[in-house]
Formats: structure tokens, sequence, C-alpha cells
């Protein structure tokens, strides 16, 4: 037994930790001598005097690193123990084992001192209590502090170093590989290619990352995945492009020829350490032209520029299927803030657009600012750009045709490849089953299943092509765009009216000339005021459209008709009358019973059976029983002539009313 003079009873009596704990778990499965090392040293506590069943070993923060507590659970049970005044000693080989971390390491020596527990490790036993100890503590806990922080340092500036030159590996995206030589190169696969090649013409097509990933579905266009990651690529998988993974694409800047390192940078925090995203500026390497890429560095910025004005809440939104050509790009004449678009059903389903500015209404409770009807405007700024654009135009619509069967020849040759690379994996197959020994049935037969899905897989390739080449035939024979522009290469009006333009192009077409348009309605007249993106300026004044409840609301001269005519006249007559006159609704329509009986409850106006009620007229029932007869008798001697006081009929029910006696 080994005897030291700071070990006591009172030490021995309680239980001894020992902290065990390797950095990564590359260091667990490769240093095994480090850790046969710390398991070792209960041997050394034995000698010590504790008993092998109280001595407790923690060694679930293998793999972890000590420069944080963060995630080092085993880490905090030793503190809980120790400030449970539970340990007589806290035993691991080295310092640098319990803490890489200054604040972690001396607030583990107070509360050691504080429970007069003992630190113990290879060199020597070391008491918090004890003056000199303590300083030797103190300056083991900054040198491993000062050891972690200079082999981060030499690691990082030669990563850095290497990242400068443009040689550190990172890892690369679909479409790009390592050669022999570790330089980044486009991926060999034709088919590979042709499918990132196609993102980014989509999206300068549609505009948005939405548009594409629904051409990628409607068209049954799939996208490359590695399957394993990393440097290295492995089994390419095809799924279905989902929109995240497009604005992913449209972010990397690989894809433009950029090598760049640092875009993912550590900040220390109140809550320990974390990974942000870093700013251009901030970034440590940006390289440019480095490598070959599928776009230019332009197009990068544009399309970066683009997504992020299709930020609805904070900047403008992509041109939507919906009628109203300013969507987008209206703002507020009133209080600046952009403007929302509504559609509202009209007879025949016939949606209508209304722009309106709802900022009073959030979080304020106040009535919104404008709503205004949408038709007008758009047509009064489709006027003028038509008036604006030249034959230029049209030249400008032919290229475009041009572009789009170019973009046809791009999809015919995706299905073309698809059915290429389903051939030459079913032949793969084949040759895998015809080389297996027969007598190996397990094998043969997993092989001959292989070879079994490879058929489905190419005759679903063959099948996609085909109705790909059906598809594309009935839309050339249906829609001869390209013989139409000639032959109204003179009229614009025509082709932007004929309906064979897209309502998204027509947005297109006016953001390309304007910036934003400020609406702001009157009682007459609204104004548009339009800025161009030269920065020129135009205002337009459009008709106000009136709501439907003022353009039906009936007119003043028929309400004074009714008031008129009811004193003397039943609801049913008024009606009737009202038509022999030519009077008509807020609507146009002729007047029914209902109508006028409605106008008359809304308006306050007192019917016939009112008025004579109000001058003591009195109903059937009270007549004959003044008479002492019965209603029927009263009705006979009305009948026959025979009933000579005056009386009314107040309505369509031959409701009867008779003058006061």
């Amino acid at each position: 037994m080994e005897y030291n003079q700071k070990i006591n009873v009172t030490h021995l009596k309680r239980r001894a930790l020992l902290y065990i704990r390797q950095s990564t778990m590359k260091q667990v499965y490769e240093n095994n001598e480090s850790t046969i090392r710390q398991y070792a040293l209960k041997e050394r506590l034995v000698a010590l005097g504790w008993q092998e069943e109280s001595i407790t070993i923690i060694d679930c923060d293998l793999g972890r690193s000590g420069a944080e507590t963060t995630g080092r659970d085993g880490f905090k049970q030793l503190v809980a123990d120790v400030g449970a005044g539970e340990a007589g000693a806290v035993a691991c080989i080295e310092c640098s084992r319990l803490s890489r971390n200054s604040n972690d390491w001396g607030r583990l020596m107070e509360i050691c001192a504080i429970t007069k527990t003992l630190l113990i490790d290879a060199d020597g036993i070391y008491d918090p209590n004890d003056f000199n100890d303590r300083i030797l503590l103190g300056l083991k806990g900054t040198i491993n502090m000062a050891e972690l922080y200079l082999m981060k340092a030499r690691m990082d500036g030669g990563r850095i170093n290497k990242a400068q030159r443009g040689e550190l590996k990172v890892r690369l995206p679909a479409g790009y590989v390592y050669d022999s030589s570790s330089r980044i190169v486009k991926d060999p696969d034709a088919q590979i290619q042709g499918s990132v090649q196609l993102v980014f013409d989509s999206f300068r097509r549609f505009g948005s990352a939405h548009g594409v990933m629904v051409f990628f579905r409607e068209n049954g266009y799939k996208f490359p995945v590695d399957s394993e990651g990393g440097f290295n690529r492995g089994n390419i998988l095809w799924k279905p492009l989902e929109e995240g993974k497009i604005c992913t694409i449209l972010h990397n800047p690989l894809y433009a020829g950029i090598y760049t390192y640092g875009k993912q940078q550590q900040e220390y925090t109140l809550d320990g350490k974390k990974t942000k995203k870093a700013t251009e500026d901030e970034w440590l390497v940006r390289l440019e032209n480095h490598h070959d890429s599928y776009i230019n560095v332009d197009e990068y910025y544009h399309n970066i520029a683009r997504l992020k004005a299709n930020n609805t809440r904070k900047y403008g939104s992509a041109p939507r299927e919906g009628s109203a050509l300013l969507q987008g790009i209206s703002l507020c004449g009133k209080c600046g803030q952009k403007m929302m678009v509504s559609y509202y059903n009209c007879s025949g389903n016939v949606e209508v657009p209304y722009y309106v500015c709802t900022s009073n209404q959030k979080g304020k409770g106040a009535p919104r600012c404008q709503s205004i009807h949408g038709t007008v405007l758009d047509n009064a700024i489709s006027i003028m750009i038509l008036e604006m654009l030249t034959p230029m135009a049209i030249n400008a619509a032919a290229e475009i045709e041009q572009e789009a069967n170019r973009r046809k020849a791009v999809s015919d040759n995706y299905f073309i490849m698809q059915v290429e690379r389903a051939r030459y994996e079913l032949e793969n197959a084949k040759r895998r089953y015809m080389n297996v020994d027969p007598s190996n049935r397990l094998v043969a037969f997993e092989l001959e299943r292989l070879w079994n899905a490879k058929i489905i897989e190419l005759s679903q390739a063959e099948e996609e092509l085909n109705r790909h080449n059906r598809e594309k035939e009935s839309a050339r024979l249906n829609n001869p765009v390209s013989i139409e522009l000639g032959k109204l290469s003179d009229d614009v009006n025509e082709i932007w009216n004929s309906g064979k333009m897209r309502i998204q192009d027509k947005k297109r077409i006016f953001r390309c000339l304007i910036e934003n348009v400020t609406l702001t309605k009157g009682n007459i007249v609204t104004t548009l005021g339009i800025l161009f993106k030269t920065g020129a300026t135009r205002v337009i004044e459009c008709k106000t459209v009136r709501p439907n409840y003022e353009v039906w609301t009936t007119k003043p001269e028929v309400i004074n008709y009714i008031r008129l005519k009811s004193t003397t006249n039943t609801t049913q007559e008024i009606s009737n009358m009202l038509n022999q006159d030519g009077y008509k609704t807020g609507k146009g329509g002729e007047f029914t019973l209902p109508k006028v009986r409605q106008l008359m409850v809304r308006y306050g106006i007192p019917s016939l059976k009112a008025h004579l009620r109000e001058k003591g007229y009195i109903y059937s029932s009270e007549k004959a029983a003044m008479l002492g007869i019965s209603q029927s008798q009263l009705g006979k001697l009305r009948q026959y002539g025979a009933f000579n006081d005056e009386f009314f009929v107040v309505d369509e029910k031959s409701t009867y009313m008779y003058a006061p006696v």
C-alpha cells in the first residue's frame, strides 16, 4: 500500500471518482494505449488505500471534447457528486482530461476545496486547500487551455492556408466530383450534368423555386442525390426535387465557379459555442473562376436577388397565376406599404382582382387604408405598356420561342439518358446473373430478382420517353406560336390579347420595365404613380370604380314615388305602377312585390294598412263585432252591395279595413 500524508481516513471513507475521457471517437478506436492507461489508474487508487468497490469509474464522456461542459454528462455527474460531499478524491490520467476550459477547471477546484476532495493524476496528489498545490493546479489548467488553443490554431492555420490555394477538399454538391488530381470538375455523367443545368434553366424561366419544383414534378423529372455524401461520391439515387433543395442549389456559389471556405463559423455565447452562418464579407476564402461552372457569377447573384425579392413578407413576390398584373409591385399611396391582392367571384365565376392595403388592420385594429378595383387599373397600365413596346418586342418574342425549343431539346435529352442508364444497368444485372454459379441458389435467386427489377425500370423509362414524345408532338400541332409571331409582327396588341401569352409572362414584362406603382384612390379618379426601372416617373388617372352597393342603390325618385303612392295604394299596386311608368331597380331590373316591400322596410315607408290604421280604420273582425254579426255575414253584405260604409282592400291577401264610425 502506497502512503501519502495528504490522504487521511476521511478521504478513504468516501468514494474515489475515476474520470476517463477521449476527445474524439477516432481517438477511442485508434489510441488504445491512452484508454488503457486511464483505466489502469484504478490500480493506483487501490494502492493509495481505496477499496475496489468504493471506486466509481465515469467513462460516458469517451469521444467528447473537454473544451466545454455542453454534452459531457459524465463531467456533470462528477461535479454533482463532488458538490454533494460523496467523493474523497477525483482521479484522472492528467488534468486536461477533466477540462480544457479555465472556467470549468476553476469551478471544479473551488468545489473540491469546499468539500475537502483531493485531485489525483499520474504526476501526484493535490489538495486544493493547500496554497502550493492550488498554484500548481491553476498553472496546469492554464497550460491545458493554452495547449488546446495552440493545437487548434495550428490545425486551423493549415486548413486556411490550403483553402487559400483552393486545394482544401470541401463537400461537393450534385454535379461535381474530384478527379485523380483532387481538382473539382463537372461530373462526367451527362445525365447528372443535364439535371443540374435544367434547374438553372427552369429558374430563368419561372423565376421562383416553387415554379421549378412544379415543373419537375409535372414532367416527371428527378434529381441526383449522393446516397453516402462526403468527399467520395457513392451510389447515386434519383429523387423528386423539393423546394428547399432548389433554394440550396441556387445559393451554392460552387455552381458559379466560386470556391469558398468559412461560410459556417463558430462563436462563443453565454449558452456555449454555437455555429453561425457568416455573411459573404466574413468568408475566410473566396476564389472566383476556380473550376468549371454551370452559371456565371452575375447570374448567381441575380438568382439570389430574385429569391430575396420573392419573399412576400419583406420584399416583392414571384409572378403568380392570378389576373392582377400589378401583383407584388403595387404600393399604397396613403401609407406607402405594399398592397396585397384579393380576388372576388362575380357572376359567371369571373374573378375580379382588388388591390388592398391592410397595414393599418394588422395589430392596430384600424380600418384598412384602401381597397381598389383592379380591372380598370390593369387595363390602363396595359395600354401604356403596349404603347411603349415596339416591333423589337416581336423579335424578342421570337428569340424566346427559340429558347423554348432549346429547352424542349434538353428535356428530350433527359428522358433519352434515363433510358440509356436503365439499359446499361440492365446489361450489368444480366451479366452478373450469367456469371454466377448456378449451384449457389441463394445468390442466383437474388441476382435474378435484381435482373427482373432492372427490366421493369427500363420499361418504365421507355414509357416515360414515349409519353414525353406524344405530349411534345401534340403541343407542336396545337400551339404553332412561332408561326403566329411571324404573322402578327406588326400587331403587338393582338399578341398581348390573343390569350396565348401567360399571365406570369405579362407580369414579368411589367417588372422588366416598372419598379413599382403607387395607387391613390379618390372619389372620382384613382391616381397611378409609376416608377420605371430607369428612374423615370409617370402619372396616369383612371375612373374610380364605385362599389356594387353604391352602383346598385335605388334612385331617390323611386323612393319618393313609393312614399307618395303608399298612402292610397297597396304594395302590389305600387309595384305594377312602377313598372308601367318605366322605373327600374338598382340593377336595372323590374320591380316585384318582394322588392318593393323590402324597400319600404329599409327606408321606413309605412304601408297602406299602417296609414289607415293610423287614421282609425278597423279590421273586419272589429267591424263585425261592432255590428253584432259574423265576418261571413259582413262579407255577404259587401258582396251584394248592401254595405254602405267606406272600406278599402289594403293588401294582396284581400284584407279589408273599414272607416271609423
